[in-house]
């Protein structure tokens, strides 16, 4: 007992000590109010007896102390009556205020510091002292559980009966002007959290009853102490089971517990209009589901079921409650509120997974998807829920479980032995039920609630319209994937084409409905004849080997321009962006899309897979500029541009790999042939921005560009150069694979500067100049080595003579043409290279073929360097004798 009072002295020294700070600087600061307004109301008393005076301006007066935003605003003061005419009296001082407004930081600093943040920390002292002393009690074993429960009861009743007794008679004691801390609800939150720290000292079933009735009651003392007593009220539910240890776990009892707790929360948050308070509640106990399923590795039925219920009471107060009286023409999406929903469903489909959901797999996912149905539709803010409801079938589809068995238990809580995406699912009479009539119900009841409401805004009635488009579609693809593995299959495309004749027969419904100004009508229209193009796509690919999703979702697009620009619906724009979107990070994911051999050279299956997409994405983008170049036009031509450069590349390498364009092979034609690709593009793309200035047409040329460069730089010139390697050219003497490795390519690049040179700054011209010198230099060098030295040209076969003076003929050749191309279009860097080539060819004429050229060869080496420098000079001469000298201008 003398160590318990000693403990309880220890720890009434700083609480006396805050408290005394408390006091003073309260004083001090109830003072310094008391000067400044009879300070303000003198001066309003002098400049009413002013003579003709006026109050004086509020920026001249000392400010008054702010009010705490708990204590109610004073009012204004009434202005001042106009001193009587004839009336004298004495002018008035101004009242100093610049001197006053560091004085009135420091009076806040110090009202903050004394009447709040003193009374958190003696609050957050209380409370931990309290627990503290209830361990050291326990630890030292100074008192029987029985007095130790009683005498931590009776404190936590202290401090939570001082803080309520506070509470009443705070009125009378606050002073206005004053801020300060809410202390009875600190007090209150410090009973609280001792009362927590007792779940130690009784049984785990009487400590899990406890714990949960004091975290109700803390929820309902909030509606009195404000939200710090609640958010301490909910975790305190919240993480209370995490305090009791049993040896036998009962998921059921939390489940019981978790929806018992949750609705003090709702209530008071209802109650209180604290809206945070309803969004962390569904949030805290969603964690849980988790912990709920692992509980019980042969049963989900009580993580289902734990679902079920949180995702009704979620329902009920969070959309029912709040917008039950809500019209059509005024409701507006709640996001956070479908947030929650969107998280419920994914644990829906989480838990789904799992091979030990059984046969309650369907009853739970029916009635999750009820539920969220139910609510998008009743209640336009939680319109999304529909499309969580879609989702929800999808994923579920998706992950149901393989039937694999091996000794009859599962390996892991979540899949059986095997591939869990390449076997058929259990139960394949009820998965496929499910994936027949749970789309089917979602998209009917969302049709007729768009059409039926002619006054919902556009952004509501898209997600009525989406979701009755795209959720049976997603349903069939995961079917489809799961059931068929993606190999053909006549029935899905039957299935298809069932989907498409609905879709267009609602269309055709919905058309002679159109006729008004209703926007949700014809905002489903459009979608439901995209639908229909999608599911026609879609079955065209189950029907045919070798089909792809890509392709569907690419005829999708272009159906859904054509009807965007045939009905004039902007908002279908923008599915066309999404379809890109998706189409997009497909090709960042993995750019192939025919696998294997795909067929004859030219005429296979990669015009399908690429050719079929880039016309459709082409064609959509022309179809969708007829009303403004936005960025979905510029989205669906650069899908487009990219999947005929793919088309390009996977035939080059299907021709050159022997029916592989998946190879993980490369040579030198296929280097300069895709070299030659990108130089084409960029030269198109370059002519298109040209005539139409576009960012599509400007990056697009650099990113082939630079594709190229790096292609020629890298790997003509460097790793796949012949003089490095031992590989052979393939082709003759005269006609081999240095025409379209190196020639070709240099054409082209010469090409792309010139045009470069009439819309590009100059240092795009001049790179893709010296691209094609250096590809020309290296073709005459290479051509020439090959006639010399046959098929393989590594440096280390050695050089004849007749090569050596090749060489320099060649670069005389090469310096001759640069210079008559410099002339010609007065192009001074053309001559200054020129003169570079020349300076090569007579060093290399002086070093190296006076040292290896030996008769006739050295002599016409250095007759030919003779005579192409005398004719050089020639020409100079001529062309200075033409121009007028210095005397015959007039000075």
């Amino acid at each position: 007992m003398d160590m318990i009072l000693l403990a309880l002295l220890v720890i009434s020294i700083p609480v006396c000590a805050i408290a005394g700070l408390v006091l003073g600087l309260s004083a001090r600061g109830k003072l310094d109010i008391l000067h400044r307004r009879v300070a303000v109301l003198e001066g309003e008393l002098r400049a009413i007896r002013a003579p003709g005076g006026e109050p004086a301006p509020s920026a001249d007066r000392a400010p008054l102390p702010d009010a705490a935003t708990e204590q109610p605003a004073e009012p204004a003061p009434e202005p001042a009556a106009p001193p009587e005419p004839g009336r004298a009296t004495a002018p008035v001082p101004a009242i100093p205020v610049a001197a006053a407004q560091p004085a009135a930081k420091t009076r806040d600093f110090e009202e903050k510091l004394g009447s709040r943040w003193a009374v958190w920390v003696g609050g957050v002292a209380l409370a931990l002292g309290g627990i503290f002393l209830v361990r050291y009690s326990i630890e030292q074993n100074l008192l029987s559980p029985g007095t130790r429960i009683a005498l931590g009861g009776l404190f936590a009743l202290i401090l939570i009966g001082a803080g309520e007794w506070l509470r009443r008679r705070e009125h009378r004691v606050s002073l206005p002007g004053i801020p300060g801390a809410n202390v009875p609800a600190i007090l209150t939150a410090a009973g609280t959290c001792t009362a927590f720290a007792l779940y130690g000292l009784i049984g785990p079933g009487a400590t899990f009853v406890l714990l949960g009735l004091v975290a109700v009651l803390t929820m309902i003392a909030a509606t009195l102490h404000g939200p710090i007593l609640a958010a301490l009220g909910l975790l305190g539910a919240i993480g209370s089971p995490l305090l009791v240890s049993s040896d036998k776990p009962q998921p059921w009892a939390l489940v019981i517990y978790l929806a018992f707790v949750v609705l003090p929360a709702y209530g008071v948050a209802r109650l209180r209009l604290w809206r945070w308070l309803a969004l962390a509640a569904p949030i805290g106990v969603l964690a849980w589901t988790f912990l709920i399923f692992i509980m019980d590795d042969a049963d989900a039925l009580p993580a289902m079921v734990h679902l079920v219920v949180q995702t009704g009471l979620a329902v009920v107060f969070l959309v029912v409650v709040p917008y039950r009286d809500v019209p059509d023409a005024q409701a507006r999406i709640d996001w956070p509120a479908s947030g929650i929903l969107l998280a419920f469903a994914l644990a829906g489909i989480a838990i789904s997974s799992s091979v030990i959901a059984g046969d309650g797999r369907p009853v739970f996912v029916a009635a999750t998807v009820l539920v969220l149905l139910a609510t998008g539709i009743r209640f336009p803010p939680a319109a999304p829920a529909s499309a969580w409801a879609a989702l929800t079938v999808a994923g579920v589809l998706l992950v149901w479980p393989i039937a694999a068995e091996i000794g009859g238990t599962p390996e892991n809580l979540f899949y059986q032995s095997g591939d869990a995406f390449a076997v058929r699912p259990h139960a394949i009479e009820t998965y496929l039920a499910l994936a027949l009539l749970a789309p089917a119900a979602i998209a009917g009841a969302c049709l007729l609630r768009a059409v039926r409401s002619p006054h919902l805004n556009v952004s509501l009635a898209a997600w009525y319209a989406g979701t009755a488009a795209i959720g049976p579609l997603l349903a069939l693809i995961a079917a489809y994937w799961r059931v068929a593995e993606f190999e053909r299959s006549l029935p899905f495309a039957l299935v298809a084409g069932g989907l498409a004749l609905a879709f267009i027969a609602t269309a055709s419904w919905l058309s002679r409905h159109a006729s008004g100004p209703a926007v949700p009508i014809r905002l489903t229209l459009g979608a439901t004849a995209s639908a229909a193009l999608a599911a026609l796509a879609l079955g065209l690919t189950f029907a045919l080997d070798k089909g792809m999703l890509t392709v569907a979702f690419a005829l999708t697009a272009l159906g859904t321009a054509w009807v965007a620009d045939r009905i004039a619906i902007p908002a279908l724009r923008y599915a066309v962006g999404a379809i890109g979107v998706i189409i997009l990070g497909r090709l960042i994911w993995d750019p192939t899309i025919v696998g294997g051999d795909p067929g004859p050279i030219l005429v296979n299956w990669l015009l399908w897979g690429y050719g079929v997409p880039a016309l459709a994405f082409l064609a959509a983008a022309r179809l969708l500029q007829r009303t403004g170049r936005d960025w979905t036009v510029r989205l669906a031509e650069s899908l487009g541009i990219a999947f005929a450069a793919f088309l390009v590349f996977f035939e080059t390498r299907h021709a050159l790999r022997a029916g592989d364009p998946l190879a993980a092979t490369t040579d030198l034609l296929e280097i300069g042939l895709v070299a030659t690709e990108s130089l084409v593009f960029a030269i198109v793309l370059t002519r298109l921005d040209i005539r139409q200035s576009d960012p599509v047409y400007r990056w697009g040329s650099l990113i082939f560009k630079i594709l190229s460069l790096v292609l020629c730089a890298g790997g003509l010139l460097l790793v796949a150069n012949p003089l490095l390697t031992e590989v052979e050219i393939p082709g003759g003497p005269l006609f081999n694979a240095l025409i379209p490795a190196y020639l070709l390519p240099s054409v082209l690049a010469a090409a792309l500067a010139l045009l470069e040179r009439r819309a590009r700054p100059r240092l795009y011209s001049l790179s893709s100049a010296t691209l094609s010198l250096l590809l020309f230099s290296a073709y005459i060098g290479l051509a020439i080595r090959r006639i010399a030295a046959g098929p393989q040209l590594a440096l280390w076969q050695g050089f004849t003579q007749g090569e050596q003076w090749s060489y320099s003929l060649a670069l005389l050749l090469i310096g001759i043409l640069l210079l008559g191309l410099g002339l010609a279009f007065n192009n001074r860097p053309a001559r200054l290279v020129s003169a570079i080539y020349l300076v090569l060819a007579v060093a290399k004429v002086f070093i190296v073929d006076l040292a290896n050229l030996e008769g006739v060869m050295r002599a016409l080496s250095f007759i030919g360097l003779g005579l192409v420098l005398i004719g050089i000079g020639l020409v100079y001469q001529r062309l200075l004798a033409r121009r007028p000298s210095d005397a015959a201008i007039p000075s």
